[in-house]
């Protein structure tokens, strides 16, 4: 008559990523390891030197003009949010001294995604992380994923796109089964997928080319969107940026509803917020 707890082996099992599909390579996946990572991957000098640039451009009228009210605006608030010493110190110095400098330093949309994930503060049910080779997308998905799982209490799913392509690919060519020996159909391979409270899409833009894929991928896509379950991505570059790529599966469909929601998805960009805005110049 008492209500069901979940048993031990069970939390154990979410703080692994055995149950999430998390690979061994981000098992220990969590925000405050990424963000430890972050921090020797674009280190306090680095930073210093974008804000003294940004301090610098701002501070003068021509510099100021140059930049664009957007992109000067956006600079401002992201000096302010760093906060220099008394101006007595910095004469004093010679040299300006920062309160903090992580608003410069994490990634661009860092701050939405883990209140998201950790307090659940944005409604948000689909995210787009993207940046090069090396630059933390799966460990962030699969942090983030964790982290979810575990304030939520639900299970959730992390899967490599390439490694789901060959799969559904043996459905439809592997007739003798040498591959699919289990004789899964497209539903069967599709349905944990569906089915998945929150679901990680590692490397969408690695999906293979072959049409029926891509139509497999998008009807995936537009249910997740329809149930608002939560879908994270990570891929190399930004969705809208793919769309002119001859090589983008999901390009082919020629859906511009499915491109769209794309290109409105939340964006975690893994480059630091300032240097971001810097390279526009």
């Amino acid at each position: 008559m008492n209500p069901a707890i979940a048993c031990g082996c069970t939390d154990a099992a979410i703080s692994s990523g055995s149950e999430l599909g998390i690979p061994e390579r981000y098992a220990a996946s969590a925000f405050e390891n990424f963000w430890e990572w972050w921090k020797d991957r674009h280190p306090r000098v680095s930073v210093l030197l974008s804000l003294g640039k940004a301090q610098e451009l701002l501070e003068h009228p021509e510099g100021r003009e140059s930049l664009g009210t957007d992109i000067s605006s956006k600079l401002e608030h992201i000096v302010h949010k760093c906060g220099t010493q008394s101006q007595q110190n910095v004469e004093k110095t010679g040299e300006t001294t920062w309160k903090t400098i992580r608003p410069a330093q994490e990634p661009s949309g860092f701050q939405p995604f883990l209140a998201w994930a950790q307090k659940d503060r944005n409604n948000t049910d689909l995210w787009w992380i993207d940046g090069p080779t090396g630059s933390g997308r799966s460990s962030l998905a699969a942090a983030a994923l964790r982290a979810w799982c575990a304030r939520t209490g639900k299970p959730g799913l992390f899967v490599s796109v390439r490694t789901f392509s060959q799969e559904l690919k043996d459905t439809y060519y592997d007739v003798r089964s040498f591959q699919n020996q289990d004789f899964q159909s497209e539903r069967d391979r599709m349905a944990p997928l569906l089915d998945a409270p929150c679901l990680v899409l590692d490397d969408l833009d690695r999906l293979d080319t072959d049409i029926r894929v891509a139509r497999a991928m998008a009807q995936l896509l537009d249910f997740r969107y329809a149930a608002q379950r939560p879908t994270l991505i990570t891929a190399s570059r930004w969705a809208e940026s793919l769309e002119s790529d001859d090589g983008y599966a999901l390009g082919r469909l020629n859906d511009p509803s499915l491109l769209r929601r794309l290109g409105q998805s939340h964006r975690v960009m893994l480059q630091p917020t300032l240097d971001r805005l810097l390279s526009h110049l």
